[in-house]
């Protein structure tokens, strides 16, 4: 399972993933290569599901299909990606659990991230863009709920991320530390990098264990409402 989080805030972007993956009843989170977090030609994307997902997206990308090309910079660019990537999958590659097939559906969710916007897919190809956070995965009720509390009090958009990311792993089984938060930025796009679909150099930042909020948030003391006093 995996937790997802992006967050904007004061002009900067950042994205991050937890790096457990499970097989049954075990699970594990020091796979090489474990970041999640993948960087395409336009846009940064990860996947919570089916590991198989990240295969095939490396797949694609090392063959250099056109759909890897994308700009991701609407709805209707974000949609057509995964309509293309929908279509490889029934033409390329085995499906997992074809029989449960409906109208459409991968049986995976994705965020798609780029230096300007944030994209969520559900597993039936719909597409949301968020304006301020958004997460994604098991966990993400979790991370929600601490994002939604502490987002007008942090200006650091990385520490949001994080604590989003920590609250997720704190209170969900299927979370787990260590955890990868990226800067997304301009720069990083337009060009092929050596190694590949995981070639994140040192824009990314891992997180080995847990550090809770910390001294981040210092709550104001209310004054008491007039309407509480006693009267003399």
């Amino acid at each position: 399972m995996t937790i997802l989080v992006a967050v904007k805030k004061k002009g900067r972007v950042f994205m991050g993933a937890d790096r457990i993956v499970t097989f049954g009843s075990e699970y594990f989170t020091d796979l090489a290569d474990g970041s999640k977090i993948m960087k395409l030609k336009h846009a940064y994307l990860a996947t919570s599901g089916y590991s198989l997902l990240d295969n095939i997206v490396e797949h694609l990308h090392e063959t250099n299909h056109k759909m890897m090309a994308n700009a991701f910079k609407s709805r209707a660019q974000v949609f057509g990606f995964f309509l293309e990537l929908y279509s490889e999958l029934k033409k390329s590659y085995t499906l997992v659990d074809t029989g449960k097939e409906t109208f459409a559906g991968i049986y995976n969710s994705f965020m798609v991230v780029t230096p300007e916007n944030i994209f969520g897919v559900a597993n039936n190809l719909s597409v949301s863009q968020y304006e301020r956070f958004a997460c994604l995965g098991a966990g993400s009720d979790y991370a929600l709920g601490c994002l939604y509390g502490v987002y007008d009090s942090i200006d650091d958009g990385f520490e949001l991320c994080r604590l989003g990311l920590e609250a997720a792993c704190h209170f969900s089984v299927y979370c787990k530390e260590p955890l990868d938060i990226i800067e997304v930025k301009a720069e990083d796009f337009g060009v092929r990098r050596p190694r590949g679909y995981k070639s994140h150099g040192r824009a990314l930042k891992t997180v080995a264990k847990r550090k809770t909020p910390g001294n981040l948030l210092r709550a104001k003391k209310s004054s008491p409402d007039k309407r509480s006093r006693k009267r003399s």
